[in-house]
């Protein structure tokens, strides 16, 4: 827990001091996002069944130039896979606190009230919590098997649609694909869509 809020302490002092420049062309914003999606892990044994996913946390937005910027998340995330092996089915339940930090491309002018954008960088994941729900034999947890730590890539495709004055409406069709095992062979991945509010400051 202590490396997280240091984390999201860092992001949003380095995102408040370049806030804070005079030059007009710079933006910063904050506010809540939610999240819902499918989400998977590569090589579990079985077959791969759908697993709802969803988050809630804080988003940071920071535009740099008038196409150019960078996003992070500090989020509570359920994770983890539902799958059917020798016709029993075992649903896994993973919780992280995630971070994801995104380099994004804007396109549009920053006066137009509605501007797509990509994005795409690494996303941590500290685990806080794995439990297996097994068909006829319970719930058990299972914390202790696996890694702590998950890092990946994250990419997006979305838009920012300005609502009010300094309020916009983030949204965004996200993947994450995971770059080091959680268990043996098995990595996390998972896709949803994310809907937030952030207001400039």
């Amino acid at each position: 827990m202590k490396k997280i809020l240091i984390i999201a302490a860092a992001i949003f002092t380095f995102s408040s001091a370049f806030s804070q420049d005079g030059n007009a062309t710079k933006t910063f914003s904050i506010g809540p996002s939610v999240g819902f999606g499918h989400t998977g892990i590569r090589h579990m044994p079985g077959t791969d069944m759908f697993k709802p996913a969803w988050s809630a946390g804080v988003i940071v937005n920071y535009s740099t130039s008038e196409h150019i910027g960078f996003a992070g998340d500090v989020m509570y995330s359920i994770e983890g896979a539902r799958a059917e092996s020798s016709g029993r089915e075992t649903d896994l339940t993973l919780q992280y606190i995630r971070v994801p930090l995104k380099f994004a491309y804007f396109f549009g002018a920053f006066e137009d009230d509605f501007r797509p954008k990509l994005t795409i960088g690494p996303s941590m994941g500290f685990m806080i919590d794995a439990e297996s729900d097994v068909e006829g034999i319970g719930t058990s947890d299972v914390t202790s098997s696996y890694e702590m730590f998950d890092i990946g890539v994250n990419a997006s495709a979305g838009f920012n649609w300005k609502l009010a004055e300094n309020m916009w409406l983030n949204t965004d069709l996200t993947y994450y694909n995971g770059f080091i095992p959680i268990r043996a062979d098995q990595y996390n991945s998972n896709f949803g869509l994310k809907l937030g509010l952030a207001f400039g400051l």
